[in-house]
């Protein structure tokens, strides 16, 4: 079958080989043929899926030329496999270098579900446990209520539910600051209430997660994250610093609206002073694995019982709020372990977004319908903010044909294994 041209640069296959269909963003030259970056294996009979996703591959390239976004990368997982990919536009601006599935973008938040997950992992290893005080890793840890400070414990540094007001001392990143300063300065802060009580997002008080670990483990947290998350997920293109980002030479830069047009920026090292809260750097083909894995299908790196509690709700946000007003027909959204988790009567969302630096991160992934999709854009614009919630609205329209193709399948699997009289 012939590849059809998307974007300069960038096919998206389609092979049906013996009831097969797979699809792959490929470069001119050069496939995606990695075992451990894509090995897609859907449904014999694939034709409400494959109608869907020429849908949302429309829905996508609409959005992305009404943003006038310059450049993005887009990635969606289904039953543990990769069922699309594609790259849009450029790595910077008067290039004609186009963004691959090896390019890396830094994620922003989204860093932030890594911290939930590591840290899952090591409650799992008995390492350590979700109501552990933190003083009892980080004795200097201390709040203007040194009582609040004492009843502090992990889960609430991870579920944003420190009782701190919002964003307290966020500038001081900007500023460059390092961690165990900022830290420090937290007991300077007011407080809206004691741990666990009340939902208020940080991003230095999320940082105090980094020497909790290193206590418990005695390993730097970016060791920790590389060992625990990259290298079993194969995330070959991601990082965690500022200075492997600039070193790398397959990189979105940083894109800026300017006099009506756009200009290339540089990489900020801010963030990077708390990489738990923002700092990791990754490539679409790094989330599309790491997606597979949240999905349930590399038990052996997250285990179901560790994916159940990071993904638990433990405090109530407001679904009303701004981050949430295309997310048509959900009631509810809590804040789990790293993670924001958002409801309807039909589906769970395990959801978060990001920015910084001039870098747009978006990532869904339904656990009901073992699905999964991360948009990584190099501009401010709105692209990730609304195609994710239309993809989310576009497959709710789908899913039903698409669960009776499934259990067709699974009719024609038992057959086949049926005996002959």
């Amino acid at each position: 079958m012939k590849p059809r041209l998307f974007y300069k640069n960038f096919r998206l296959v389609r092979y049906l080989c013996s009831g097969i269909l797979m699809l792959a963003l490929v470069h001119v030259s050069t496939s995606i043929t990695s075992k451990e970056e894509v090995s897609p294996h859907l449904p014999v009979s694939c034709v409400e899926l494959d109608s869907f996703l020429e849908k949302f591959d429309q829905l996508a390239g609409e959005l992305f030329a009404e943003s006038k976004s310059p450049g993005a990368a887009i990635a969606i997982v289904k039953n543990g496999r990769i069922i699309y990919g594609r790259g849009l536009g450029v790595k910077r601006v008067g290039s004609n270098d186009s963004i691959d599935i090896h390019t890396a973008f830094r994620i922003a938040s989204v860093s932030k579900t890594f911290a939930g997950v590591l840290t899952g992992k090591l409650v799992g290893q008995g390492v350590l446990r979700w109501d552990d005080p933190v003083q009892r890793y980080y004795p200097q840890f201390d709040l203007k209520n040194q009582q609040y400070a004492s009843k502090m414990q992990v889960k609430h540094i991870l579920s944003q539910s420190t009782g701190l007001i919002q964003h307290a001392y966020t500038n001081y990143i900007e500023e460059g600051w390092d961690l165990n300063s900022m830290i420090s300065a937290l007991k300077e802060v007011d407080l809206m209430g004691e741990p666990g009580r009340l939902f208020s997002y940080q991003n230095v008080a999320f940082g105090v997660i980094e020497p909790i670990l290193k206590a418990a483990t005695g390993r730097d947290y970016n060791e920790l994250v590389q060992s625990e998350i990259f290298e079993p997920l194969r995330m070959k293109d991601a990082s965690i610093d500022y200075a492997s980002m600039v070193a790398n030479d397959n990189i979105a830069y940083p894109i800026f609206p300017r006099r009506g047009g756009w200009t290339t920026g540089k990489i900020s090292p801010t963030y990077y002073n708390v990489p738990s809260a923002g700092g990791i750097n990754a490539s679409i083909s790094d989330m599309a694995n790491y997606m597979i894995a949240l999905s349930g299908h590399r038990p052996e790196v997250f285990s179901k019982q560790m994916l159940e509690e990071v993904f638990a709700p433990e405090i109530d946000t407001n679904i009303r709020w701004k981050y949430f007003s295309r997310w048509e027909d959900y009631k509810k959204s809590y804040y789990g372990m790293g993670w924001r988790i958002v409801e309807n009567n039909e589906s769970t969302i395990a959801y978060h977004g990001g920015y910084v630096n001039g870098y747009r991160s978006q990532l869904a992934i339904n656990k009901d319908e073992d699905l999964g999709i991360c948009v990584l854009t190099n501009s401010p614009t709105s692209f990730s903010s609304k195609l994710v919630p239309e993809f989310l609205k576009l497959y709710d329209q789908y899913k039903e044909r698409i669960h009776m193709e499934e259990m067709s399948q699974i009719t024609i699997k038992a057959l086949e294994r049926k005996p002959l009289m």
